[in-house]
């Protein structure tokens, strides 16, 4: 591996890159990379962006405490009448 990787290395490594695994030198590597090669740069776009949205998916849902409450109250009774 060069002190400047190719596209394939970058690519292979940018996972790790985005989340800060590498060893500073190689960072340097990989974003010097990126500050030379516009496809590259794009592909690390889009990693952020789609973590973005899988952080925005996986959140639950902010519920108020008397909606849960009736929820709860709901199932519950349908469990004691015995409906599904």
């Amino acid at each position: 591996m060069n002190f400047l990787p190719s596209c394939q290395e970058v690519q292979t490594e940018l996972t790790e890159y985005a989340e800060g695994a590498l060893p500073s030198s190689r960072r340097f590597g990989i974003w010097l990379h990126l500050m030379l090669c516009h496809v590259c740069a794009g592909f690390l776009r889009g990693l952020k962006a789609l973590r973005g949205l899988a952080k925005a998916l996986l959140t639950p849902p902010v519920v108020a405490p008397e909606a849960a409450a009736r929820a709860l109250a709901s199932v519950q009774e349908a469990i004691r009448k015995g409906r599904p």
